[in-house]
């Protein structure tokens, strides 16, 4: 658009706009043009150059006074006053300050605040603040340096500082050569605009978000059937954007199926102009098709607002996900169904019965097998056909239905009666109160209740009489319930043990162990164990228990209570303590007689070797072979006492009045204890003669009464008794002597007023080399010997004794009347040689022929030349192997066979049957540092010979047995 601005007959500039600029700023122009011929007349030229005249006056179709100088005024008055902002700016920009304005009007002085004065001859940079857009800002400066006309919207600031938007239009003013001589800025306040625009956006965000929220398809369509608006939710299932179904039809965004019967719902609800609902499967997400509520509703632009007819203008469509609702539907069909398959399935008989007339409307599966009526004959009966009438109930019968559980009994269609519990409660269905009464038959229970009734009892009466202790914790510890015997195990009441712990009544050594344990219980990793344990009762004492614990837990596995039996062991414990000290004793017993046995070997051949020695009377060696003699046989005494422990003496039993062993005991000890010691003999009247050893009996009573003397170094009283006693076949056997027969023993007392015994030594009187007696004033085998002694004698002892109280010592030897068997009393004897035979026991004698048996080298040697200085022809063997060689050899020659018992490769015992097998008439004298014992099942020896021995009892022994005629072996 060519725009003129003249003056008069002149012509002040002419220059092109775009159509879209000119319109709204041709005005503002002719007033510019009229300031700026107003201002070259009052000031400087605005142009440079002198403007040509024109050739010929410019056109104006307007009806303004024709006068130049009048048409000036007006326009100029028509800038000055105008309402938007005018700035005339000059055409080139000054170095670093932009173009300096040169013309501002009110409405500019106005809007921006500052006075011409302070605006003309500046820059309207000023106007520029933080939120001026820099693009825009460089936008503007690049037009008006390439001289091109712009229109911007702009945020300047006014002088206050506050920010103000407006429409700038930038015009540049030419000159008559067509050069740029001023340009003209124009500026329109829209603040308010701008701040409405601000609000419609938020408005039509706010719109936007909440159709996008909505959980379902949302969308507006005009009368063509094209989107105006899409929510995202559609958008998403459809899988577009909103933008791109603006102004697209439903046949262009989905299936022409679904497109086609949208397009006609559309139209009914267009021509009738009344909202529709109806249901739609979309076959989006799901393949088989998701169910969505659809409503349609038309929509309407008030009248005159455009030109469109009047009417429904468009559609507005909202969908509601009803996947759920279809989802609740099934499952509470699917639950209808469920509950009636339950109702059917109940194991017990359930009845649905009118609350009125008391008529049965429906029963379940069990109640027909219950009662063997069908459903059709339940329906034609009430409640009063099957309950028994109330004459015929039990007492304790409430028979009342709607009670929370009512006891009755019911008659089924056989006429058997069954005892039930009903619970029943009124609810209304269908507008009729009905019961609902679910039926239990507890005949049977009734029954076992009647039998777990006596079960606890009995398992009561089992608890409450039990020798064992019972107890049960809680989860924390604490005692629940103990029976009577665990409240006497302990030494309380049941009253003081419910207060308790067991840490309470537990030995402090004790309690460790078992709190490991429990620890293990409370963390799952065992359910039971068992542990010995010491309970320590109110008065100190100590009771040992074999505690067997067990957990009960809950159904989850959780701990709850603990079940403990405990079961005293003192006793039991006090016999094992005792058995293992009798089995170390025995152990260390059976080591003393190998000993032994090796040592009489010794002491044969050194004893005998000592007896073929011959010194004169003048040899001043006579005094040190003496001398090895006196050690020899005081040795000799020592392997007696080691095998007396051993119990391996050999014993020559006889008839032992207790008066007269314990009044040679006396005469004995009265010349050598203290006189400050009062000895006391006592003996019951009639006491009867033991079956013993008379002498064993008498050395082991003077070993204890010698022990009693030197525990009385203050003088004391000794008193030594026997008295009878009866142990009865169901007496208790003493610890450690299991050995024992019933019968009648003999209690002999050795007791004393000494300094007693500690516990400590009491637990090792009987081991062999145990003193308390200093160092050279005891061997320690005193006591193991006369232990040795009573063992063989088939016997038992008892100690007696406290520190600073004394001791008492009982040793309970049996009475004559057992049995004597004929090795005891005959076979096996002693055969102490008298002075004839010292002198004589080496005369000549027949010639005979001596097989010797000995597995030590030396005895044989000694054997073989005490024999052969008798006259004896003498074969020796080393074991009983060659033994039995030898023999086969000589067995019409040999007329004896001295015979050792025990031997390596063959024993004596051994050799000596597979002799009697070649020779049932054999001669066989035994030799053995043992007793007896070994040879019970040597019935037909003509003798034993013990170890050590001298030359002279070699000898008697060898005469005496050639003098027996041998029996023949059973």
């Amino acid at each position: 658009m060519a725009v003129v601005v003249a003056a008069g007959a002149a012509t002040l500039c002419v220059f092109t706009l775009p159509p879209g600029v000119a319109g709204p700023i041709v005005g503002g122009m002719v007033f510019a043009a009229a300031a700026i011929v107003g201002g070259l007349r009052r000031t400087t030229p605005l142009c440079r150059s002198t403007l040509p005249a024109p050739t010929e006056p410019a056109a104006v179709s307007d009806s303004l006074p024709t006068s130049s100088e009048a048409r000036l005024r007006l326009l100029e008055s028509a800038v000055v006053h105008a309402n938007d902002a005018v700035a005339i700016l000059e055409a080139a920009a000054a170095e670093s300050i932009g173009r300096r304005v040169v013309f501002v009007n009110d409405a500019f002085c106005q809007l921006t605040g500052y006075s011409r004065e302070e605006i003309v001859g500046r820059s309207l940079h000023l106007l520029r603040g933080p939120e001026s857009n820099p693009e825009t800002l460089n936008k503007l400066r690049a037009a008006m340096d390439a001289g091109q006309p712009l229109r911007v919207e702009l945020r300047n600031y006014r002088k206050d500082g506050r920010p103000v938007w407006v429409d700038l239009s930038a015009i540049p003013v030419t000159g008559s050569n067509g050069q740029i001589t001023h340009w003209l800025m124009i500026q329109r306040d829209i603040d308010r605009r701008k701040a409405a625009e601000r609000r419609a956006r938020q408005t039509g965000l706010l719109l936007r978000a909440i159709i996008d929220a909505f959980p379902g398809p949302i969308s507006a369509k005009d009368r063509d059937g094209r989107y105006l608006v899409m929510n995202q939710f559609q958008a998403d299932l459809w899988g577009i954007s909103p933008e791109h179904a603006v102004g697209r039809t439903d046949a262009e965004l989905t299936m022409p199926e679904l497109a086609a019967f949208t397009a006609q719902r559309d139209r009914h609800v267009l021509n009738n102009g009344q909202p529709t609902q109806y249901e739609l499967t979309y076959p989006f997400r799901d393949p088989n098709g998701q169910p969505w509520l659809i409503t349609k509703a038309p929509f309407w632009i008030p009248d005159g607002i455009d030109s469109e007819p009047a009417g429904p203008r468009g559609v507005v469509t909202v969908a509601h996900d009803i996947s759920a609702l279809k989802q609740t539907q099934q499952a509470l069909r699917r639950s209808e169904e469920r509950y009636r398959q339950l109702f059917n399935a109940i194991p017990h008989p359930v009845f649905v019965i009118d609350a009125v007339t008391r008529r049965i409307q429906s029963v379940n599966e069990a109640a027909v097998r219950k009662y063997g009526y069908s459903h059709e004959e339940f329906r034609e009966r009430s409640m009063a056909d099957i309950l028994v009438p109330i004459e015929a109930r039990s007492p304790s019968d409430s028979g009342t239905l709607g009670l929370p559980v009512a006891t009755q009994r019911h008659r089924t269609r056989s006429g058997t009666e069954i005892e039930v519990e009903v619970s029943s409660f009124t609810f209304h269905l269908e507008g009729q109160a009905v019961q609902l009464a679910l039926i239990n038959d507890v005949t049977e229970r009734r029954k076992a209740e009647a039998e777990l009734k006596r079960s606890e009892e009995l398992f009561r009466g089992i608890f409450e009489n039990t020798s064992a202790g019972v107890s049960l914790t809680d989860a924390e510890g604490r005692f629940m319930s103990c029976n009577p015997a665990f409240a006497a195990m302990v030494g309380r009441s049941m009253e003081e043990l419910l207060r308790l712990t067991p840490a309470a009544i537990t030995h402090p050594d004790d309690y460790p162990g078992q709190l490991a344990l429990m620890d293990e219980v409370l963390a799952g990793h065992r359910d039971r164990f068992t542990y010995p344990k010491r309970y320590i009762r109110p008065d100190g004492e100590t009771v040992w228990v074999e505690l067997s614990f067990a957990a009960i837990r809950n159904a989850a596995g959780q701990y709850e209570y603990g079940l403990g039996v405990s079961v005293n062991v003192t006793e039991r414990r006090l016999l094992e303590e005792q058995l293992r000290q009798a089995q170390k004793m025995e152990a260390v017993g059976q080591m003393a007689g190998g000993v032994a046995h090796d040592f009489n070997n010794l002491l044969t051949a050194v004893l005998g070797n000592l007896s073929l020695v011959r010194l004169p009377d003048d040899d001043p060696n006579r005094p040190l072979l003496a001398a090895v003699e006196q050690a020899a046989t005081r040795a000799a005494d020592l392997t007696r006492k080691l095998l007396g422990y051993a119990r391996r003496n050999q014993l020559v039993f006889a008839p032992v009045e207790p008066w007269d062993a314990l009044n040679e005991v006396a005469s004995l000890l009265r010349r050598t204890v203290d006189p400050r010691i009062q000895l006391v003999v006592q003996v019951a009247p009639n006491c009867p003669a033991v079956h013993a050893d008379p002498t064993l009996l008498a050395q082991a009573l003077m070993n204890l009464c010698l022990n009693s003397r030197d525990a009385m170094p203050q003088g004391g009283t000794l008193t030594l008794a026997a008295e009878p006693i009866e142990l009865r076949a169901d007496d208790p056997l003493p610890a450690g002597w299991d050995d024992l027969s019933p019968g009648t023993y003999v209690r002999f007392t050795v007791a004393d007023t000494g300094e007693g015994m500690s516990e400590a030594v009491l637990t090792r009187i009987f081991e062999p080399f145990f003193t308390t007696k200093g160092i050279g004033k005891g061997t320690g085998l005193g006591l193991p010997m006369v232990h040795g002694i009573v063992k063989q004698h088939h016997g038992w002892i008892t100690v007696h004794s406290r520190v600073g109280e004394g001791t008492r010592i009982d040793l309970h030897l049996p009475v004559v009347e057992s049995t004597i068997t004929p090795l005891e009393t005959d076979l096996l004897t002693r055969t102490p040689l008298g002075p004839s035979d010292s002198n004589h026991g080496l005369r000549a004698a027949p010639t005979h022929t001596i097989l010797l048996v000995d597995d030590e080298s030396m005895i044989r040697d000694l054997g073989r030349a005490v024999l052969t200085r008798a006259g004896f022809q003498v074969l020796t063997a080393e074991d009983g192997q060659e033994a039995v060689e030898l023999y086969a050899q000589h067995r019409d020659t040999i007329e004896l066979v001295v015979l050792d018992v025990t031997m390596p490769r063959m024993s004596g015992r051994d050799a000596f049957r597979h002799i009697v097998e070649m020779n049932p008439h054999a001669r066989i004298l035994f030799s053995t540092g043992y007793t007896q014992d070994e040879l019970e099942e040597v019935d037909s020896a003509v003798g034993l010979l013990s170890k050590p021995y001298r030359p002279q009892e070699l000898l008697s022994a060898v005469r005496a047995a050639l003098t027996i005629t041998p029996q023949p072996a059973a």
